[in-house]
């Protein structure tokens, strides 16, 4: 059917009732077969009255089903919040209608002022803001955990391993792309390298799963990635994180890697991949913008091929290569610079 102004209007109130769905774990219920609003709401601990409206509108939008019987039931979309799904992105709907939706009210001032978003909400950045808020760090841990799966199996497919011993993560959250790259090719080691509060998370929760030849793999390694950067890497990979800084900032990160590749033993010829959106192959690319006044630092912005090649240079590094990675990333392989 046609969508209406007040519809695209509207579209918040059905983000909201995604968000209600995904923290109260309906589809998790679900998986266990139909349920009514009364059974649902005493699963989950809410009042049946209540919970109706949000699942009548999460069906009238294909988010959820209901059978002969009015019982309601997942449907393609809602299996897809249910924790255990191999595609889950439970979590991603928490962070999306929960931190990211609060920053999306104060967009106007952001507008206004020119700041982000988030920072006009909240006076800090994302990352500040998260070492404030540990429950919110854990969902955007999870979050970022439901975003690299895909990636992760795709990179340990396809990029060849075979003369890498050692791959560093730069800013590499709780270590999921790392964990799926060290799985499939049992000779490698990881270090991954994000603030103090993210590493000692990542690292907590790998002990907690058991995966004891994870544990001997993978190193967590607290550090400032603007200031400094672990040498000894074949292969370092910096995967959605330029995209949340300004060009100055993104030269920093880019500059203390390429300090760190140039430190190396001389034996290697070390490797950086940079994952990230680039304007010329990002379907999304029209609405980035908006994404990176919502979620970004002052004066961050989509960036172009020419944009990634002038601040790789900037760090002494060389782009000798860019390669679409579907649905949205690129993977652009940098060496030294002469």
């Amino acid at each position: 059917m046609d969508v209406s102004l007040v519809d695209l209007a509207l579209g918040s109130w059905i983000s909201a009732a995604i968000g209600v769905a995904a923290r109260l774990g309906v589809a998790d219920v679900l998986e266990e077969g139909p349920a009514t609003s009364a059974e649902l709401a005493k699963a989950v601990g809410v009042q049946p009255d209540s919970i109706t409206p949000v699942m009548k509108a999460l069906v009238m939008v294909g988010v959820f089903a209901q059978d002969e019987e009015g019982r309601y039931t997942n449907s393609p979309l809602s299996e897809q919040l249910r924790t255990r799904h191999p595609q889950s992105m439970r979590h991603m709907c928490m962070l999306l209608t929960g931190l990211y939706a609060q920053g999306c009210g104060a967009l106007l001032e952001a507008v206004q002022t020119g700041q982000g978003a988030l920072n006009a909400r909240f006076g800090v950045g994302l990352y500040e803001y998260l070492e404030q808020d540990p429950e919110t760090a854990r969902i955007f841990d999870r979050a970022m955990q439901e975003a690299a799966r895909p990636v992760a199996a795709m990179v340990a497919e396809h990029y060849p391993f075979e003369n890498v011993r050692t791959v560093i993560d730069v800013g590499g959250g709780n270590g999921e792309l790392l964990k799926g790259i060290l799985a499939a090719h049992p000779h490698l080691k990881g270090i991954c390298v994000d603030r103090e509060d993210t590493c000692r998370r990542a690292e907590a929760a790998l002990r907690e799963s058991g995966d004891e030849d994870l544990v001997e793999r993978l190193t967590f390694r607290p550090a400032d990635i603007f200031e400094e950067c672990p040498g000894g890497g074949d292969l370092y990979i910096l995967k959605n994180v330029l995209h949340d800084w300004s060009s100055e900032s993104a030269v920093r990160i880019l500059s203390s890697i390429s300090a760190a590749m140039r430190a190396g033993d001389g034996e290697r010829t070390p490797t950086l991949v940079v994952m990230d959106p680039v304007r010329e192959h990002d379907p999304g690319a029209p609405l980035r913008p908006l994404i990176k006044m919502v979620i970004g630092e002052k004066n961050t912005r989509e960036r172009s091929e020419a944009d990634i090649r002038r601040e790789a240079a900037e760090a002494g590094l060389q782009v000798v290569s860019i390669t679409p990675l579907p649905p949205d990333l690129s993977a652009v392989a940098c060496t030294l610079a002469p």
